[in-house]
């Protein structure tokens, strides 16, 4: 029989604006007596920028030992039906695509809903699994809380402590109902989405608008960087948006990239530095592009001498190289960029953090 989701038994309830460490961190860090690596997420909604901090800020903590290592996030989607538009949809596949494959980032896949009425539930279960045991699941919560940055950061949400055993079953019996976001069927069943539905607005993700908005404000600064080397003369082997080629032939994504930031280019200030000297990272900042979604980036390497995204480090590899039509993995030259009629990218940046990124 399959458990009403009223019927769940509330243990603690949550009422505040930090949902994020009990829900989305507590349960996997190593302290605890029984970590847990694998986290079951049933969501009405989603938006990419939830998915990339939450999938950045798991990595981070695996590198630095503060989380289990091996932690995996399964997403089902529950309002796809009416609300999950084609360019939403593209988004997802292509931020998935680009976390999965980046060293250390915890492996996620996401589902939608599609067969039957639409889920409009909020779940979080965190477990304990290897690839030959599932063991039953130590936490659940229950609630509002959609899986997005509007939930977590802007709304009156409550969560409550659930059975964790009752939300195992009710996740394990909706799968039957949905489709991996990558199979090609998804795509087909999309085409029938009512985009002005009253849901649809609920919870906005939508980077083409995004950029549009942002667009017609008045940034509070621009910066041209250059994407060749600091004398000008050309790109290079294994360094800026060639960094994933290598002429000694270690196997690297091709399409590992980074923007070169120069002595030249550098503008104090304007992209965000370490708090502390001895902080290991630049804190991250969001930049929206007009026609490939939008993603988090920081400054790296020694004396921030490059800019680099960080859900992966080929995606400005893969979207420079689709600007100028040159082939997923291939070499780019200061030829290439001068025939598209650019050897730089464009950085404005607005009061609230946020960078448009234009190329």
């Amino acid at each position: 029989m399959i458990p009403r989701i009223d019927e769940i038994t509330k243990e603690e309830t949550f009422i505040s604006e930090k949902f994020d460490e009990p829900v989305l961190y507590a349960p996997a860090r190593i302290e605890n007596l029984s970590p847990c690596n694998s986290l079951k997420i049933v969501t009405a909604f989603t938006d990419c920028e939830r998915i990339s901090t939450h999938m950045i800020a798991l990595q981070e903590g695996i590198k630095n030992k503060r989380f289990v290592k091996g932690l995996d996030v399964e997403v089902i989607l529950g309002m796809t039906k009416s609300s999950l538009s084609q360019k939403k949809h593209e988004d997802i596949c292509r931020l998935i695509h680009f976390l999965n494959e980046s060293r250390g980032m915890p492996q996620i896949s996401c589902r939608y809903i599609c067969n039957g009425p639409e889920v409009h539930s909020k779940i979080y279960i965190w477990s304990q699994s290897d690839e030959k045991i599932q063991i039953l699941p130590t936490i659940a919560y229950c609630g509002s809380l959609n899986y997005t940055m509007n939930a977590f950061y802007k709304r009156r949400e409550t969560v409550s402590r659930c059975n964790p055993l009752s939300a195992y079953w009710y996740y394990k019996n909706l799968l039957p109902d949905t489709i991996d976001c990558f199979d090609p069927i998804a795509k087909d069943k999309l085409r029938k989405v009512v985009n002005n539905s009253p849901d649809a607005v609920e919870e906005p993700d939508n980077s083409e608008k995004d950029y549009l908005m942002y667009d017609a404000m008045q940034p509070v600064a621009t910066l041209n960087v250059s994407l060749l080397r600091a004398d000008g003369s050309d790109t290079g082997y294994g360094s800026g948006i060639n960094w994933g080629i290598r002429k000694n032939g270690t196997k690297r994504n091709r399409n590992q990239a980074y923007i070169p930031y120069n002595h030249q280019d550098k503008v104090e200030g304007f992209f965000p530095d370490r708090v502390n000297p001895d902080d290991k990272n630049c804190p991250m900042f969001k930049v929206i592009t007009k026609d490939f979604g939008s993603f988090h980036m920081r400054m790296a390497q020694q004396n921030n001498k490059a800019i680099h995204s960080v859900e992966s480090n080929s995606i400005l590899g893969e979207w420079i190289r689709k600007k100028i039509g040159t082939p997923s993995g291939g070499y780019v030259t200061k030829q290439m960029l001068e025939l598209y009629g650019k050897t730089y990218v464009t950085f404005r940046k607005y009061s609230d953090g946020t960078y448009l990124l234009d190329f």
